[in-house]
């Protein structure tokens, strides 16, 4: 009897083991971007006050524009930006001038920021040649985890927890160091190593020559690899080890090789570790997943692109760059005319706004109720700082009544029957 007991029991705890594991999977968003490489490295497009550009995705580095960028994403030269505790980069060699703001920056439709942060590089003609407009760090994603995908070329952003097909038992602490430098580590031999993840460095670990001179008294020796120096491309051939038995997360590296970069502050793991397999960060509880490409087959849900869909009779959510191809496009300085064939209602919000919050769901009711009718849309004030300030919205929340063909009727505070009422008389007569 007792052991049918005990078995029951074990069941049970199997079960509740699961279930923990499948909840604690389950995000409140997950967006799948995509992304170019050019000359081996990941370039991603954001948009920084209001403009769209692309940007080298640099997580051992810091935001940092080149000089006619700060101009063309209409940085504020009057407005001075500070980092917490460091004056330049904390990694690398690069040379810097000035530090600025950044009033919003985003990626995709979830991810966004304001008032970050950036330097202004001196003259860099290599991340010219890339096409890019500066570089982004892991700042805009310090409170989710962020998944590279190499081979499908493929970033996913979630909160709170990682994709669900990043295994449990693939994962390892990290540090969270000043800089946002994510410390992570690797085996040789059985032997940890702390460094910092490289998403522009070559090769798979780049040594300071400190560090190197350490290391050489006990790896042999391989053929000399290039570096680059700062942000320079990939040029200046180096001495390098060979790393006999190495392991990342669980898996093993072949061929592994680190080199020395004399224009490293810190040691790191360089993009090499890429071609390896999928890595994600979750910046919020300081794990590091990383495990081969087709271990665990990705869900259809989770592979696809992530696009900007409007459903009718739901409370889309849209970007500026939405609102200008579908709604008016401000920039042309015509009077405002919407360029649509069915009346839509905008609401201005924020998650910290009370009335907003309460008045969402009313929204939502709403749209459903006119479905067929009218668009309902959302835009979210804290990302679109450039729409709002276009169109004065200060208090929240804001919304826009809209007619087809027609021009905006603006009210502000959380009172659905009165919005209900506007809707009937004048978006629907």
């Amino acid at each position: 009897m007792k052991r049918i007991i005990t078995q029951v029991y074990l069941c049970l705890l199997a079960f509740c083991i699961a279930g923990g594991s499948s909840a604690q999977t389950t995000n409140s968003m997950t967006e799948v971007i995509p992304f170019k490489t050019i000359d081996g490295k990941m370039i991603v497009e954001a948009t920084i006050n209001g403009e769209t550009a692309d940007f080298v995705l640099d997580l051992s580095g810091h935001n940092a524009l080149l000089p006619e960028a700060l101009e063309k994403l209409h940085i504020n030269p009057d407005k001075k930006g500070t980092f917490s505790s460091y004056q330049d980069f904390m990694f690398k060699q690069v040379p810097v001038g000035k530090v600025y703001e950044m009033e919003t920056v985003a990626i995709g439709n979830n991810t966004f920021a304001n008032d970050l942060p950036v330097f202004a590089l001196e003259d860099e003609p290599y991340l010219r040649k890339l096409g890019v407009m500066g570089v982004l760090s892991g700042s805009l994603f310090r409170t989710s985890v962020l998944t590279i995908d190499m081979q499908r070329k493929r970033i996913t952003i979630t909160q709170p927890y990682r994709p669900s097909y990043m295994k449990l038992n693939h994962r390892e602490n990290f540090n969270l160091v000043t800089g946002l430098g994510v410390v992570c580590p690797i085996n040789i031999q059985g032997k940890p190593a702390s460094l910092v993840l490289d998403t522009w460095s070559d090769g798979l670990v780049n040594l300071t020559e400190e560090d190197f001179k350490t290391w050489s008294a006990h790896y042999a020796k391989g053929t000399n690899q290039k570096v680059s120096i700062g942000y320079k491309a990939t040029a200046q051939e180096e001495e390098s080890l060979i790393l006999p038995e190495t392991m990342f997360v669980k898996t093993k590296i072949e061929e592994a090789m680190a080199v020395k970069n004399p224009y490293l502050k810190r040691s790191v793991l360089g993009k090499k570790i890429l071609d390896y397999g999928i890595i994600s960060i979750d910046y919020i509880h300081q794990k590091i997943y990383f495990q081969p490409f087709d271990m665990v087959p990705i869900p259809e849900a989770e592979a696809k692109v992530t696009e900007t869909k409007v459903e009718d009779g739901k409370l889309n959510p849209i970007t500026r760059q939405f609102f200008l191809e579908h709604i008016f496009d401000y920039r042309k300085g015509n009077d405002f005319i919407y360029n649509g064939d069915k009346p839509v209602v905008i609401d201005f919000w924020a998650t910290w706004c009370g009335p907003c919050m309460r008045l969402l769901p009313e929204m939502e009711k709403l749209a459903e109720k006119y479905k067929g009718k009218v668009l309902f849309y959302k835009v979210n004030a804290d990302k679109e700082k450039d729409l709002c300030n276009q169109f004065g919205v200060q208090a929240l929340p804001t919304l826009f009544f809209i007619p087809a063909g027609g021009k905006p009727i603006i009210e502000v505070g959380a009172t659905p029957e009165k919005y209900e009422q506007i809707i009937e008389e004048q978006l629907l007569k």
